[in-house]
């Protein structure tokens, strides 16, 4: 039996949603504040003058050519090789064959 004094709907607590706009409000402007500023900071550090030890000692002025990469981009495609490989090996082979 229902009785009078019940009611049809549970009753919900009703709480402010400023609080979670606010954190929310908050942690996006902690995001974009982080993300704009990390330039800066990357350009603020001073660059520290290279010296190449293999340089010093001489009377003349010497220098070293630049380096070039090609030796490991070779590697690289060497290793890509070796290891995409593994991908077309027989696997019903064994080692009596």
């Amino acid at each position: 039996m229902i009785d009078s004094t019940m009611n049809c709907c549970a009753k919900r607590s009703i709480r402010p949603r400023w609080p979670r706009r606010a954190l929310v409000a908050c942690l996006w402007a902690c995001t974009v504040a982080a993300t704009l500023l990390a330039p800066v900071a990357a350009l603020a550090q001073e660059e520290e003058i290279k010296r190449d030890a293999r340089l010093e000692g001489y009377t003349n002025n010497v220098s070293v050519p630049n380096d070039s990469t090609a030796l490991i981009w070779l590697l690289l495609i060497f290793l890509g090789v070796v290891a995409l490989s593994a991908m077309f090996k027989n696997a019903r082979r064994t080692h009596l064959d």
